[in-house]
């Protein structure tokens, strides 16, 4: 029979995979300003000694508090995304004349590129609710920013089986309020809450693993299959660079949401690196 050319290109070959994601929390810790100059010179050497490949594999972005967000923005490298702990109040409704308040065009205007909604510390100790951070989601996504969402379970809820309903409760209540173009700026991150904190036994690699193919499977059958992929689940809890290589190589961790270890640009480094080689892993074994 007739043989026709080829067509250009590979129409079958999947689109490659977003990059590693790696936020580090500062919370409240470093109380000076020269304190957070110092880390951000460690940053900055710490970004300068990346190979090309590695600098590309992962999506760095650090999170200062409100006070030290644009003196952060400006003195780090560019390439180091910075962004908010949190936007707008600790109750609702989302107002943008609220005493106190910041808003997220001011946090777009300073040049942060996301916001952390839903940390445990603001569920459980300031009583955020789902339907807060969900209204917090839709206008931090609205301004222009992208988010990080905290989603996690106590551990009294796990206890008595309810860890499951707690996560896609959490979750179904911020997907509402996602547009069908914006997952690709969404980071979900899965935080087990009684595996947080000093000597805190973390969750084992294989739930972590279960909890964040669940995530995805929700949003596969809900948002659709372009959501899924789009969207980057990522695990906090506990992690640092001596374990951060048991989860970087699984298949639904995208990387993570560190504390500590990311007050310190030499362990920050280190799973920098952990990411970029699960990621460089991955792709080779695509092919």
């Amino acid at each position: 029979g007739l043989l026709l050319p080829a067509p250009f290109g590979n129409p079958a070959r999947a689109p490659p995979p977003p990059k590693k994601h790696l936020a580090a929390n500062w919370k409240a810790v470093l109380r000076t300003a020269s304190a957070a100059d110092a880390l951000v010179d460690d940053l900055n050497r710490l970004w300068r000694s990346l190979s090309p490949a590695e600098a590309a594999a992962v999506e760095l972005c650090v999170h200062p508090p409100f006070v030290f967000l644009d003196r952060v923005r400006r003195r780090l490298h560019a390439d180091i995304a910075v962004g908010a702990q949190n936007v707008y109040d600790a109750t609702g409704p989302v107002r943008e004349d609220n005493t106190g308040g910041v808003t997220a065009a001011m946090l777009k205007d300073i040049g942060c590129a996301r916001v952390l909604l839903g940390h445990s510390d603001r569920r459980n100790r300031l009583g955020e609710t789902d339907a807060l951070i969900a209204e917090k989601v839709r206008a931090a996504l609205d301004a222009g920013l992208s988010v990080t969402l905290t989603l996690g379970e106590l551990a009294w809820q796990r206890k008595w089986g309810l860890a499951r309903r707690t996560l896609l409760r959490q979750l179904r209540a911020a997907a509402r309020e996602v547009p069908e173009d914006a997952w690709d700026r969404v980071v979900l991150a899965y935080e087990p809450v009684w595996s947080v904190g000093e000597g805190a036994v973390p969750c084992g690699p294989r739930e972590a693993q279960r909890v964040n193919e669940e995530l995805r499977r929700w949003i596969r059958e809900r948002a659709g299959e372009e959501a899924a992929r789009k969207v980057r689940l990522t695990y906090t809890g506990s992690v640092d660079e001596t374990n951060a290589a048991t989860y970087a190589g699984l298949e639904d961790v995208d990387g993570f949401v560190v504390g500590r270890a990311g007050l310190d640009a030499k362990r920050l480094g280190a799973i920098v690196r952990t990411l970029a080689s699960a990621g460089a892993s991955c792709d080779g074994g695509s092919d």
